[in-house]
């Protein structure tokens, strides 16, 4: 039986992400991402948390990387398929969703660069 690891794991290879990636979208360490999809460690509560909110973005519920039961969304998508307008779905515009995608691309220590020169 698939554990939340390996669902998680899915996830992360639909989206093209590094463990590196997502463990900063998420505020822990890349270890702590290669434990968890190893099941070798589970996500904490306030980790879970995380974990939700940036699995909605992308139309998966929280309960179906825990325990595989039900759908990825109510639309019926299975954690294989990314939704075919993200980011513009949360963009307002087709320039913000280019930014968005292009900051998701950036490495962490060069999106906390950016940021930085954001606030300035």
């Amino acid at each position: 039986m698939e554990h939340f690891g390996a669902r998680f794991k899915r996830f992360r290879d639909v989206h093209g992400w590094s463990q590196e990636q997502i463990g900063f979208e998420l505020n822990v360490s890349k270890a702590t991402v290669s434990k968890w999809e190893s099941g070798r460690a589970q996500p904490r509560l306030e980790n879970l948390s995380e974990i939700r909110r940036l699995v909605a973005r992308y139309g998966l519920s929280l309960d179906y990387l825990i325990d595989g039961i039900g759908r990825a969304d109510g639309g019926g998508r299975h954690v294989a398929e990314a939704p075919p307008d993200y980011p513009a779905a949360v963009a307002g515009n087709a320039d913000e969703a280019a930014l968005l995608a292009h900051f998701r691309a950036l490495k962490p220590s060069r999106r906390k660069g950016l940021l930085a020169l954001l606030e300035d």
